[in-house]
């Protein structure tokens, strides 16, 4: 087989709270300044991405955090929708560089330092998979995430401490974990702790739905289409095809358990079980009568008033209906853990991926195919 490498553009949000300027001098160094594209609006974005989809590019890796790759990947598709047909979807991936990085822990992202995005910009050439993933349609967007209720407070609550903290003494304790206790404890649980749970109806839309118990298996019939999945108090109810936010925040235990429905989590817990399991929460291990988890393809919600609401980690206002979809098409991921070998990194090879020094990838390696076969997964009906 001959040797295989995909040409790749870097597509960064500069407005993208993670991305500061000592940031995109550091992504400059790593990557040629012929395939690095920086988008300071939604206009600028949708012509740098026909600019990329005229160039052929075989892969796009986003930097931003999960609401640039919301975004971005939605720009793309839609582009392609408005040419003739001859474009095709690239393969996309992304760089941890924003403060939502979900995604970038499913792919296996590196830290973005000089040596983590330069070994990522490597393998995205060179030796990485693609997985095949279906997100969800929401509002017209490509999501791996969205909901309304508590994990949309929980975000923007997140979002706001950790700007305000920024470039004070507290930046580096009021990130990650410790961030979000933070935000959990001094804003969105005092927010919560008084107020009346709204009342949300919840309809199945699509193919059969079914609701799963703590070992992911089905519990009781299938809900088909028109009939309602779930009505009464709402503390959270969000759909997913990822386990959790990232920092091991894992609200989606069931998410991968078929590649042909999304994870909805419907939950009424009060303020006290919310604080005193916390723990097992945030490791996807608590199950209660408060807390019911269903397989869905398409629903809609109606809440009985306004609700916090969230898109890929992003707070987009309130919203009182909803509707939420597996897409059509799977995207086509770049897995960074699917690797083969161990590139060189830092300075040697940053050189190498400008030009101005080549080094030697071992033909083996660039041999091999660029996209893994499908996995089969058995039915858990």
């Amino acid at each position: 087989m001959g040797t295989q490498t995909r040409n790749v553009a870097v597509l960064i949000n500069g407005n993208a709270r993670g991305v500061s300027e000592r940031v995109i001098r550091l992504v400059s160094s790593v990557v040629p300044p012929e395939h690095l594209y920086i988008s300071r609006s939604i206009t600028e974005g949708r012509s740098i991405v026909r600019k990329i989809l005229a160039a052929g590019y075989d892969a796009v890796l986003t930097g931003g955090g999960d609401g640039t790759f919301v975004q971005f990947v939605t720009q793309i598709r839609d582009a392609i929708r408005g040419t003739d047909g001859t474009a095709r979807m690239p393969a996309v991936g992304a760089l941890k560089l924003g403060t939502g990085n979900a995604l970038a822990g499913l792919l296996g992202c590196s830290e973005p330092t000089e040596e983590g995005l330069t070994n990522d910009f490597w393998r995205a050439r060179y030796t990485s998979l693609t997985r095949e993933m279906r997100f969800i349609e929401v509002e017209d967007r490509l999501a791996p995430f969205s909901g309304v209720g508590l994990d949309a407070r929980i975000l923007n609550d997140y979002n706001f401490i950790k700007d305000r903290s920024k470039g004070t003494a507290f930046e580096q304790y009021l990130s990650g974990g410790m961030g979000y206790a933070a935000a959990i404890g001094a804003m969105t649980i005092p927010k919560v702790a008084t107020a009346p749970l709204p009342e949300v109806t919840i309809v199945n839309e699509g193919a059969p739905a079914w609701k799963v118990g703590p070992d992911g298996r089905r519990l009781g019939p299938l809900i088909l289409k028109g009939e309602t999945i779930y009505k009464g108090p709402v503390q959270i109810a969000s759909v997913s095809r990822l386990d959790g936010f990232g920092f091991h925040f894992r609200l989606f235990p069931f998410a991968y358990v078929r590649d042909d429905r999304l994870h909805l989590r419907v939950a009424a817990c009060k303020v006290v079980e919310i604080l005193s399991r916390l723990h097992v929460i945030w490791r996807g291990e608590y199950f209660s009568d408060t807390i019911h988890d269903f397989l869905v393809e398409r629903i809609t919600m109606q809440a009985e008033r306004p609700m916090p609401f969230q898109i890929g980690g992003d707070g987009e206002g309130h919203r009182s209906f909803m509707r939420f979809a597996l897409a059509r098409e799977p995207l086509q991921l770049l897995d960074f853990r699917t690797a083969y070998a161990d590139l060189p990194v830092g300075p040697a090879a940053r050189a190498a991926c400008n030009g101005s020094a080549r080094r030697s990838i071992p033909p083996a390696v660039l041999g091999r195919p660029l996209s893994a076969p499908p996995v089969a997964r058995p039915a858990r009906v």
